[in-house]
């Protein structure tokens, strides 16, 4: 029997384990830039864009993007910050590890998310060094990062939920910094992924718990793809953070995962539906997730 929070954590890998530990007790008390007094006054603001985009790249990212801060987009329990700007980034999981779903997927999510904690803490620091306030925003932070992710130009908002890059397709996670520091705003892009999204179910046909729906829905006052969040949990904490509906999107095969999607392209035309899938998991993984209970707390 597994409880969120408790079975849940204790059914992860070890490593997973220890990269929640340092991304909760290290990374997070870290997340607040120390401010150089001694401010480095922006003269070429294009120049220090650049620079910044730079260093999230040296760092390891694969995609950097600027927004403009928005209170509206911030998390009902965070306070609004004296910051202007967001720079978002983004790094590819390891699809052949994301696409068995069982606990290899959710060890490469967990080394994901400290990659990028760390980073953005890095960045941040480098940031208070100009002399400007800076905070690293992940998961735990102050806004919903897919709503950054798609203001700072890297995606569209997929119908499973979760952003769409032209590069990475679904596979890839996201960290950010906001920031007082004067910067260049990318924006939104228009991919047409809203158009392919709306023609195409397979996200919704794949979906164990029934949790994705082929219509857009009002959602607090905004038209958007929603998915039923009660009816993916449990499925989510069975089957490790699950993710079948981000490795079956077809438009992983737009970036550089087009040959990676192949084997999961076999595999769609194949088991046909979600419990065709499921089946076929359990078959690979040794898991057997008819015996897994969920106790939510």
């Amino acid at each position: 029997m597994t409880s969120h929070g408790s079975g849940f954590r204790r059914r992860m890998p070890a490593s997973a384990q220890r990269h929640i530990f340092l991304r909760r007790e290290v990374l997070w008390p870290a997340r607040e830039a120390v401010v150089n007094s001694n401010r480095t006054e922006i003269q070429d603001v294009d120049a220090t864009t650049k620079e910044m985009k730079r260093l999230v790249l040296e760092m390891g990212a694969d995609v950097v993007g600027i927004a403009a801060y928005d209170p509206r987009f911030l998390f009902t329990d965070a306070s609004e910050r004296a910051h202007r700007f967001v720079i978002v980034f983004g790094l590819s999981m390891a699809y052949d590890s994301m696409i068995d779903i069982g606990p290899r997927s959710q060890a490469e999510v967990h080394r994901v998310y400290y990659r990028l904690d760390d980073m953005a803490n890095r960045l941040a620091h480098q940031i208070g060094a100009y002399g400007y306030s800076a905070c690293a925003q992940g998961n735990r932070g102050d806004f919903p990062l897919p709503a950054y992710a798609h203001l700072a130009g890297l995606g569209e908002l997929g119908k499973h939920g979760s952003l769409i890059s032209p590069e990475l397709g679904s596979s890839f996670r996201l960290v950010a910094v906001s920031t007082e520091m004067p910067l260049k705003v990318d924006g939104p892009k228009d991919f047409g992924f809203d158009e392919v999204c709306a023609s195409c179910n397979i996200c919704t046909r794949f979906c164990p718990g029934d949790a994705i729906k082929p219509d857009k829905q009002e959602v607090n006052g905004v038209v958007r793809w929603h998915v039923d969040t009660p009816a993916c949990k449990p499925w989510f904490l069975k089957m490790h953070g699950c993710k079948i509906c981000l490795m079956v999107c077809p438009l992983n095969t737009r970036g550089r995962l087009k040959a990676a999607f192949q084997a999961v392209a076999k595999d769609i035309r194949e088991v046909k539906d979600a419990a065709g899938m499921v089946e076929l998991i359990e078959q690979r993984t040794g898991e057997d997730y008819s015996n897994v209970v969920v106790e939510e707390k």
